[in-house]
C-alpha cells in the first residue's frame, strides 16, 4: 500500500538538529525519506501554485548580486574563447580539479585504514569515480569492513568512525545522520576544505559509479555532455531536494544514449560477461565490444539529442530503463503481472538472498526511471508533480534553442541562454500567461477556476477545495486516491484467488477492489469504532456512507506492534483501551459527523476515498476538525497496514457486506 506522509509533528523548539524540514511549509521530518512523501502528498496537488513559487525563487535567485556577477565573469570568459572552444570554456568555469578532489581521497583514505588498523577499506563513488564532479562537489566514500578479525557490524563500525573523525585534526565540522535510509556521516577536510560523506551500510553505489565513470571516459564528448548537463541542472536548480539527483540525470543521459543506438542495454552489456551477484542484483558489464560514437557527433549534436528526445517523452505513462535501453509503458511492463520477466527474477533473487521481500518499484509517482542494475528501484521518485511540469518546461525551451540556427552559430550566446536566459524566459512567459487568465477570468470566479482546472496529479495525493463564497460554491470535499501495487497484485494471486472459486473472467483489479472495501470497512468500523449508516451503493465500485462518533478513536495511535502480533490486532487493542479511557472524557469528545464515500474507476485499478461534511457545516473541514484529524490518520493507518495480512484471511464474496 502507498504510505502517506506521517502527519505527527513535533512542537515548536522541539526541532532537533538532523530534522529535515519542508521545503513549502516548514514541516519538521526525521529524514529526507518521510519529507519527501510529505511534500508529494501535501504539496503536489497544486502544480500551478508550486510552479509559480519555483519561478519566483528562481527569479531571486538569478538576479541576485553574485548570480549577476557569476554570468558575467562567464560571458567575459566565452568571449574570449577561441572558436570550437567555447563548451571547454563552460566547464572549465564550473567544473571541480579532479586531481584536488583525488590527493584529498588518497589522504582521506590513509587516515581512516591506518586507525580502523586495516579493519576497512575505503572505496569512493559517485562524482569523484564518474568524473562529472563540480566545484561544489562532496567526495562520497563507502567503508568496506575487512580483515581476519570478525568484522564489525554497522551501527559499531558507524560509532567508532565518528569517534575517530571527532577527534582527528584533519576533520571538521563532524554531522551524524542516522536515520536516514542509508545512514552516513558528513565532515569536512580540513586541508582541501572538501565535503566528504561516509556510508557503511549499502555499497551499491560504488558498483554503479563504476559503470557510469567507465562509460563518461571512454569518449570525451560524453563526459563533456554529462557535465553540461549536470551544470545546467544544477543552475536551474533541476537537481535538489524534492526534485532530481544527479543519479537521475545520468540515468537519462545513458537511457538517451541507448535509444539513439549510441550505447548498448544493459541487459546486452550483461550477455557478454559472467554475472557479479550482490544481494540478487547483478551489476556485472562489458564495454568492450561497444562501438564507438560516430566521430561525425559533436557533443553540442548529443546535447541536441537529449533535449528533443525527452521534450517528447510522456513521463506520465513511462518508464525509462537503461536496463532494456528504451522508454517503457507502464501499464504494459510493471502496471501488469508478468509484463517485466527479468524484473520479477530478480525480485525473487533478492529475496532468496535477504530472506524478505524487497519494496517493489514505486510505479505510482510522477516520474519513473529504473536504476540500471537495481530493476526495482525508482531512481526519480523524488520528483514531485509540480518539478515535473518545471522540469519539462526547462527541456522544452532548451531543446527549441539548441534547434534554433541563429543561437546555434553564437554558441557564446547558446550557453549562455541555456545557463542564464532560459530562466528569464520561463518567468517572462509565466507572467504573460497569468495576465492572460486574469483578464479572461472574472475575479469572483478566479478562485473556483484554477481549483477546477488543475491537471491530474499521481496517487497518493489530497484536494481540499475550499469555498470562495456561500452561495454557489463547489462542495467541500478531501479525496485520497490509492492504486494497486505489483505486490498486492502478486499477493492476490498466490494468496487469494488460488483458494477462492472466482470468475476468471473479471480482471484481478476487481479483487484487489473488492479486497480493499473490506479493509476500509474494517477499519472504519472496528478500527475507528464509527457508526456508520449506508446511504447510496453501486456495487461493487462505489458506496456513500454517513459517518458519526462522540470520542476521538484515531489520534496518538501506535504502530510500533510487538513480536508475532498482527497490525490489525494490534490496532484493535489500543481501540478497546480507548474506548475505555476515552469515552466521557471531556477532553477526547468530539462531534463528528460527515460522509465517507469509496468510488472505484471503470477498470478498478483506481479507487478514491472522499470525506465531506454534512449540508451547511460550513466548518467541517476546517484545518483542526474532528473530520479534518479522521481523515489524516486514517491514511496515515492505511499506509501503515498491510494488504498482504488483509489478503491471507480474506474470503472472496460475490456480494460485500451492506453494514
Amino acid at each position: 500500500m502507498p504510505a502517506p506522509a506521517s502527519e505527527i509533528t513535533p512542537p515548536p523548539g522541539d526541532v532537533g538538529d538532523n530534522m529535515v524540514l519542508c521545503m513549502v511549509c516548514a514541516a519538521p521530518f526525521q529524514n529526507m525519506q518521510d519529507c519527501l512523501a510529505h511534500e508529494l502528498l501535501k504539496h503536489a496537488s497544486k502544480p500551478q501554485k508550486q510552479m509559480r513559487q519555483r519561478l519566483n525563487a528562481i527569479t531571486k535567485l538569478f538576479t541576485s548580486a553574485q548570480a549577476q556577477s557569476e554570468r558575467n565573469e562567464l560571458r567575459e570568459a566565452l568571449e574570449k574563447s577561441a572558436p570550437g572552444g567555447h563548451l571547454r570554456t563552460v566547464l572549465d568555469f564550473f567544473a571541480s580539479d579532479l586531481r584536488k578532489m583525488e590527493a584529498c581521497f588518497g589522504h582521506v583514505r590513509n587516515c581512516i585504514e591506518k586507525e580502523m588498523r586495516g579493519r576497512v577499506r575505503v572505496f569512493p563513488f559517485g562524482s569523484l569515480v564518474t568524473g562529472l564532479a563540480l566545484k561544489e562537489s562532496d567526495i562520497d566514500l563507502y567503508l568496506q569492513p575487512c580483515g581476519e578479525q570478525p568484522p564489525m557490524f554497522h551501527k559499531q563500525l558507524y560509532n567508532k568512525v565518528s569517534y575517530f573523525l571527532r577527534r582527528s585534526k584533519c576533520f571538521e565540522d563532524i554531522c551524524t545522520i542516522r536515520h536516514a535510509r542509508v545512514p552516513i556521516i558528513r565532515c569536512k577536510h580540513q586541508l582541501t576544505g572538501l565535503n566528504i560523506d561516509i556510508n557503511m551500510s549499502n555499497p551499491n553505489s560504488t558498483y554503479n559509479s563504476r559503470f557510469i565513470g567507465e562509460l563518461m571516459f571512454r569518449d570525451e564528448r560524453v563526459r563533456e555532455l554529462g557535465l553540461f548537463l549536470k551544470i545546467w541542472a544544477r543552475k536551474l536548480k533541476l537537481i535538489g531536494h524534492g526534485s532530481m539527483t544527479s543519479y537521475c540525470l545520468v540515468t537519462l543521459i545513458i537511457v538517451n544514449l541507448q535509444v539513439h543506438q549510441l550505447l548498448p542495454s544493459v541487459k546486452q552489456l550483461q550477455s557478454l560477461c559472467p554475472p557479479v551477484n550482490m544481494c540478487g542484483v547483478n551489476y556485472a558489464y562489458s564495454l568492450d565490444l561497444t562501438p564507438p560514437v560516430s566521430a561525425r557527433l559533436t557533443t553540442l549534436e548529443l546535447l541536441k539529442n537529449f533535449f528533443v528526445y525527452y521534450s517528447t517523452v510522456n513521463f506520465e505513462k513511462s518508464i525509462l530503463s537503461p536496463f532494456l535501453g528504451s522508454c517503457l509503458d507502464k501499464e504494459i511492463t510493471l502496471g501488469t503481472p508478468g509484463g517485466f520477466p527479468e524484473y520479477d527474477e530478480q525480485m525473487q533473487l533478492m529475496q532468496d538472498a535477504t530472506g524478505e521481500p524487497p519494496e517493489a518499484f514505486q510505479l505510482d509517482r510522477a516520474m519513473c526511471v529504473q536504476d540500471p542494475f537495481e530493476l526495482q528501484h525508482n531512481v526519480a521518485k523524488s520528483v514531485s508533480q509540480s518539478n515535473l511540469c518545471y522540469i519539462r518546461q526547462c527541456i522544452i525551451l532548451a531543446a527549441q534553442a539548441c534547434s534554433d540556427q541563429e543561437l546555434t552559430s553564437q554558441p557564446e550566446k547558446l550557453y549562455d541562454y541555456l545557463l542564464f536566459g532560459l530562466a528569464d524566459k520561463l518567468v517572462a512567459d509565466r507572467l504573460v500567461a497569468d495576465k492572460k487568465a486574469e483578464k479572461a477570468t472574472p475575479r469572483k470566479q478566479q478562485k473556483i477556476e484554477v481549483v477546477q482546472t488543475q491537471p491530474p496529479v499521481c496517487e497518493p495525493k489530497e484536494t481540499n477545495i475550499e469555498m470562495a463564497g456561500i452561495y454557489n460554491a463547489p462542495p467541500i470535499v478531501r479525496s485520497h486516491v490509492i492504486t494497486p501495487t505489483t505486490n498486492d497484485l502478486k499477493c492476490l494471486r498466490s494468496v487469494v484467488l488460488s483458494r477462492n472459486k472466482i470468475d476468471e473472467s473479471r480482471p484481478i483489479y476487481y479483487y484487489w477492489l473488492a479486497c480493499y472495501v473490506d479493509t476500509i470497512k474494517d477499519v472504519l468500523t472496528q478500527l475507528y469504532a464509527l457508526n456508520i449508516e449506508l446511504k447510496e451503493s453501486e456495487e461493487p465500485g462505489y458506496y456513500k456512507w454517513l459517518i458519526s462518533i462522540s470520542y476521538d478513536t484515531y489520534s496518538g495511535r501506535s504502530f510500533q506492534r510487538g513480536a508475532g502480533q498482527s497490525f490489525f490486532a494490534h490496532q484493535l487493542q489500543q481501540t478497546i483501551e480507548f474506548s475505555k479511557t476515552r469515552v466521557g472524557n471531556p477532553q477526547y469528545a468530539v462531534n463528528l459527523r460527515g460522509y465517507f464515500s469509496l468510488l472505484a474507476s471503470e477498470d478498478y485499478k483506481e479507487l478514491r476515498l472522499d470525506v465531506q461534511p454534512l449540508p451547511g457545516d460550513l466548518l467541517g473541514l476546517q484545518r483542526n476538525s474532528p473530520l479534518t484529524k479522521l481523515f489524516k490518520a486514517f491514511k496515515n493507518l492505511l499506509g501503515n497496514y498491510s494488504f498482504k495480512e488483509k489478503a491471507s484471511t480474506w474470503e472472496f464474496c460475490a456480494k460485500s457486506d451492506q453494514n
